[in-house]
């Protein structure tokens, strides 16, 4: 019976984070609902909050769940992009794009920027 429920609790651990089920997030669901200009300040908030740089949002991709948070990709005008992970409490944690690999979070998807 005990190795019946280690290998279910392996199996579990094994599944991968994007075949789970997404959490309810109504906050991000909200923040999706904005039109682009309040949206991107928004963004542009939790960026600066960050105390990261960001003259303004530019484009902003809603990326869907990663474990129970929301993630959306933000790309600045002059600045960084960024990854924004949103929780169902409203809590934020947002990092740079570049960093993500490196904390084994999934990677942004912006288009490539234009030279």
């Amino acid at each position: 019976m005990k190795t019946i429920l280690g290998a279910l609790a392996m199996l579990a651990l094994t599944v991968p984070a994007a075949a789970q089920k997404p959490v309810p997030n109504p906050f991000s669901d909200r923040l999706a609902r904005l039109k682009d200009i309040p949206r991107r300040a928004v963004l542009r908030r939790a960026i600066l909050d960050s105390t990261l740089w960001c003259d303004r949002v530019e484009q902003d991709v809603r990326q869907g769940s990663f474990r129970n948070l929301s993630m959306w990709s933000a790309r600045c005008g002059r600045g960084a992009d960024y990854g924004i992970f949103i929780g169902a409490d409203q809590s934020v944690q947002v990092r740079p794009c570049a960093d993500l690999v490196k904390f084994k979070l999934p990677a942004c998807r912006l288009p490539p920027r234009k030279r």
